[in-house]
């Protein structure tokens, strides 16, 4: 064999093995001090996957949903969730793909979670609850009550997303960058270089917060921690949301659906957010003044109130 070719073939194996213990060392590092470890915890054996789910509180239901985001999960809630159950069952769940619910090694699309709302409300709460959502898991919101309008009652999104990148469809770009993270060794190292603790922290100052003296000091690690575990299968949701596979148009079903809506926006919110009133005028929109993407940690007194 020419030598050339052996040196090609030499390189490209200590390559993949510096990857793969790459891979390995982030797995063990990023979840060793048990940071999402709680005492109590429930999950919710759905068709297509382990769900994990907290339930605290008596009254009406109220279901909240985090962002859509490998890194998110139901800590998103952790500031708001014990005063809502003062007048609520409160339940805060983790959806595929993030936190501790399971992270199947395949495509994530719209109507998956569409389904899991719709399911979950059924399984586990038995009875019409509203709903509480952050950013992209509105799409889902509105997905849902169009398809079972009788289990969803009032909808409030938190700084949901511009209505115009729901419409956005797969391109061969946005495919590629998908099937890229997909890959088995490859795919994760590009996701752990991608998704560390550097570039998570830089989310909470640039976006998460509007004042970043206020972030708990162990909170962007709790992130870090959450979309880790389960070996670094959080990168298939990534892949998929880089692909364009969770987007959906929603402006059919928003224009029929009769729920009230209620948007709660900060400083972070798109530019673009009272676009939704052209297809829906009975959204109402509350504004949460300095704060950043998610004021239900930077602000919770603010958000309850509103609640």
């Amino acid at each position: 064999m020419n030598k050339k070719i052996k040196n090609i073939i030499t390189l490209t194996a200590l390559a993949g093995g510096a990857m793969y213990a790459f891979n390995k060392f982030i797995d063990y590092t990023a979840s060793y001090r048990g940071l999402t470890l709680e005492d109590e915890e429930d999950y919710y054996k759905w068709r297509n996957g382990t769900i994990f789910y907290k339930k605290k509180g008596n009254g009406k239901p109220l279901l909240l949903i985090h962002d859509l985001n490998p890194i998110a999960s139901s800590y998103e809630w952790s500031k708001t969730i014990d005063q809502l159950s003062e007048t609520h069952t409160v339940y805060a769940l983790d959806l595929l793909g993030c936190g501790k619910s399971d992270k199947p090694s395949s495509s994530y699309v719209n109507y998956l979670y569409v389904q899991l709302i719709n399911d979950f409300i059924k399984d586990i709460i038995q009875e019409k609850a509203d709903i509480v959502v952050t950013g992209e898991s509105f799409s889902f919101a509105v997905m849902a009550a169009r398809m079972n309008q009788d289990s969803i009652g009032k909808i409030t999104a938190i700084n949901p997303t511009d209505i115009t990148y729901n419409v956005q469809s797969p391109t061969i770009c946005s495919e590629m960058m998908k099937h890229l993270f997909e890959l088995p060794i490859i795919g994760t190292f590009i996701y752990n270089l991608v998704v560390n603790t550097k570039t998570i922290h830089r989310q909470f100052t640039d976006k998460y917060y509007y004042d970043d003296t206020k972030i708990p000091v162990n909170l962007p690690d709790i992130y870090y921690e959450s979309s880790h575990l389960q070996g670094s299968n959080g990168k298939y949701l990534y892949a998929s949301i880089l692909g364009k596979y969770t987007n959906i148009n929603i402006i059919h079903a928003l224009k029929l659906i009769t729920n009230p809506i209620h948007f709660i926006i900060t400083d972070a919110a798109s530019k673009d957010i009272k676009e939704y009133r052209n297809y829906n005028k009975n959204i109402t929109i509350d504004y949460v003044a300095d704060a950043g993407y998610l004021p239900q940690l930077e602000k919770p007194e603010a958000i309850v109130n509103l609640l």
